[in-house]
């Protein structure tokens, strides 16, 4: 052979090249080359099956020899094995286990979030409520402005029992007000939340509108025997009041406020989180008591008026008359302090709201009076004779005769209160909106009443009373929106 004659060193390296082309026919997945680059991709478990240029394009008639055919994955026996069947696409998958996971049919994404109703409730930049509120006032201090001259005909221990038991009197209180309506309006805007979680708010409040009337008449006892007539305690030398027949009175008040406060008031904290039948996550509001406190200034105005009027039967107003009316007037300037403490619950509400205003009491009066009798007298009016004299000891014949006419006024300064309480509670009809009940207290104290007024005895002129009070109570229906 020639091989033989060639130096021994050219032999080795036609050896070696024999060598290496026997072994590129024999392996089929070198001999299937493909005409460009392969890329092979990384498997989920994480093993690199190839990489970019790992196999170097060549000219396709560079062995004519070999088989056309698919090639194999080398890798293919091995992770057969492992899988239990070969994998297709000539790539692995990702290996996973046969076991069942605990997480198996549960989305990561179905997990409830942690969330709070203090951000459901009541949610937007602004608020407010209107409100009616129906009142009835407490009676006027009481005051004996009149009784009939019968009485003067029993003894002093039976005119005493019946003065006390309030029989065959005129006074004041005759009377119960009527109930009143009127409004509370609040309109506010939310600051924000502070580091603890709890809203700040401004706010302005209008209560007020409340109008109270009564009006009262008492005639004398009159029979074909004998004619009473009546007879005023207020002054016994003031005309036209003692020997009327009729004596009538009409008294009215009202109140108005305003104010603004500052509020600072919690929300709810942390929602239950409920799995329904169907798999869903519910989200539940817990119930919560939510107090909050309010600082601020209050302006009110509350003004009576009292008349007190007597008339004889058939007799011109020119001869016989008396009309007196009293007005008074009371601005209360104070500082306002208040709170609420409520129920929230996920559909409705109830608590107590409350405010209290310690004041200064710029309080006011006016009187006049115009009373007269030209002639009037009743001899057959006075009681028959034989029957006990009057109190003082003197007989009632004459009645006071001559003209009075005057006015005068007074003002003071003092202390005096404004106060408030609402038990309420409210149904949610949205997260926005609510409507509410309640029932409502108001309190206004240190004022000048026109019934404490009375001068017509004549004792002291521009004299004023600022120690009377009103109280009044009554329900309430509103709604409640956020926006």
């Amino acid at each position: 052979m020639v091989i033989n004659f060639l130096p021994p060193s050219l032999r080795c390296v036609l050896g070696l090249a024999a060598l290496v082309t026997s072994m590129l026919v024999v392996s089929p997945a070198v001999a299937a080359r493909p005409s460009g680059a392969i890329v092979a991709p990384e498997d989920e478990g994480g093993l690199l099956l190839g990489g970019e240029g790992l196999l170097a394009p060549e000219p396709d008639a560079s062995i004519g020899l070999v088989d056309e055919a698919p090639a194999a994955d080398p890798l293919d026996g091995v992770l057969s094995s492992v899988v239990g069947e070969p994998l297709p696409g000539g790539f692995s998958e990702a290996i996973d286990s046969q076991e069942p996971s605990p997480m198996d049919g549960l989305l990561v994404d179905e997990m409830p979030e942690e969330v709070s109703s203090g951000g459901w409730f009541g949610t937007g930049r602004y608020y407010g409520s209107a409100e009616l509120v129906f009142l009835n006032r407490g009676r006027n201090y009481r005051k004996v402005i009149g009784y009939d001259s019968e009485l003067l005909t029993l003894t002093p221990l039976e005119r005493y029992l019946i003065l006390k038991s309030k029989q065959g009197t005129f006074t004041t209180d005759s009377l119960p007000y009527n109930v009143s309506p009127g409004a509370r309006i609040t309109v506010g805007e939310y600051l924000g939340r502070d580091y603890l979680d709890r809203d700040r708010s401004v706010e302005v409040t209008y209560y007020g509108g409340f109008s109270f009337y009564q009006d009262d008449a008492w005639n004398a006892v009159m029979s074909p025997q004998s004619q009473s007539y009546l007879v005023t305690p207020l002054s016994n030398a003031t005309p036209g009041f003692t020997g009327a027949q009729q004596y009538l009175t009409t008294s009215s008040s009202n109140f108005n406020s305003i104010e603004a406060n500052f509020k600072l008031h919690r929300r709810l904290g942390r929602d239950k989180m409920m799995m329904v039948p169907n798999g869903e996550w519910s989200r539940h509001a817990e119930r919560g008591w939510l107090p909050a406190i309010l600082v601020g200034a209050r302006l009110a105005n509350y003004n009576e008026a009292f008349s007190f009027s007597s008339r004889a039967y058939s007799t011109p107003v020119e001869k016989f008359s008396g009309d007196y009316l009293i007005q008074t007037q009371n601005w209360l300037l104070g500082l306002n302090l208040g709170g609420e403490l409520i129920s929230r619950n996920e559909f409705f509400y109830w608590g107590l709201r409350g405010r209290a205003a310690p004041a200064i009491s710029f309080a006011g009066t006016q009187q006049q009076m115009n009373a007269r009798n030209n002639g009037y007298q009743q001899p057959t009016a006075v009681p028959a004779q034989g029957t006990p004299l009057p109190p003082d000891g003197d007989p009632r014949l004459p009645f006071p005769e001559g003209t009075e006419i005057w006015k005068m006024a007074g003002q003071q300064v003092g202390p005096g209160f404004l106060g408030d309480l609402t038990c309420l509670a409210g149904w949610n009809m949205t997260p926005n909106s609510s409507i509410q009940v309640g029932y409502d207290i108001l309190w206004v104290a240190g004022v000048a009443t026109a019934t404490r007024q009375f001068s017509v005895n004549k004792t002291r002129y521009n004299q004023i009373d600022p120690g009377g009070q009103s109280f009044m109570m009554g329900f309430s229906l509103g709604y409640n929106q956020t926006w």
